[in-house]
């Protein structure tokens, strides 16, 4: 009798759990995958495949219209560099040029498509303009690939971040509701990433320095703590709420 009031209980409760653990929304970007990044350009350049890719008005939906590399062919401009320009253009949508402002720039002035959203094999892209959703199917066939803002930016360890809104809590467990161990800055603190990951957070180990800083002596010596816990790195919406330091991109 109390085996099948446990199995009962464990079964509702694991009705309980898994869509907590499932409702996890992911942004990121589409890059191209490893056989593919040779034939690019190693800089300066928007990523995206010859063809361009095709996005629909959802998952499963009609046809929307499709994202080129290069600009239209009606552009009148003789001095456009090519590499750095992309095409829009749909049933309802004049062929027109995206601004780079549209795409993830990385060093070395490298664009990348961003998406906000996965459902049912797609992935929702220029959520800020013309939204739209492109099929994983299509994406790995052309030989990009997803990475996560969680992956890109905690799972490499040695990654040197900051928090977008200039302090984030760290805190002692990969959860919104544990105990924070301080606030760090951007301005006072170095965060660098361990490489794990749980969530929507990844564990660092933070320095901080002294507040004023002294520039007369090493930057060792201006340390006032050394410190590991865990900082969120998408909100919500997953989007990102940190960013890599410049001299670390």
């Amino acid at each position: 009798m109390f085996s099948q009031f446990l199995s009962i209980f464990l079964g509702l409760l694991s009705l309980v759990i898994l869509p907590a653990t499932a409702q996890l929304v992911q942004g990121g970007f589409l890059a191209p995958g490893d056989s593919l990044k040779k034939l690019f350009p190693h800089e300066r350049n928007i990523y995206l495949p010859g063809g361009g890719f095709t996005f629909y008005e959802g998952a499963h939906g009609e046809f929307k219209g499709k994202i080129l590399p290069g600009p239209p062919l009606n552009s009148l401009e003789s001095d456009i560099d090519t590499l750095l320009t992309s095409t829009l253009m749909g049933v309802n949508i004049r062929p027109q040029l995206l601004s780079i402002d549209t795409y993830f720039e990385t060093s070395n002035e490298r664009y990348y498509l961003t998406f906000d959203r996965q459902q049912e094999g797609y992935v929702r892209v220029l959520s800020d303009s013309y939204p739209g959703w492109v099929s994983l199917d299509e994406i790995r066939t052309k030989g990009f690939i997803l990475i996560s803002w969680v992956d890109f930016y905690g799972k490499s360890k040695g990654n040197q971040i900051h928090p977008i809104d200039k302090v984030a809590p760290v805190r002692m467990s990969p959860n919104t509701k544990a105990s924070i161990i301080e606030t760090a800055d951007e301005l006072y603190s170095e965060i660098t990433t361990l490489g794990t990951c749980n969530g929507s957070f990844c564990k660092v180990e933070v320095v901080r320095y002294n507040n004023p800083y002294d520039p007369t002596k090493p930057k060792e010596k201006n340390i006032s703590k050394k410190y590991k816990g865990w900082i969120q790195i998408i909100d919500e919406m997953g989007q990102p709420l940190v960013a890599l330091n410049d001299h670390a991109e």
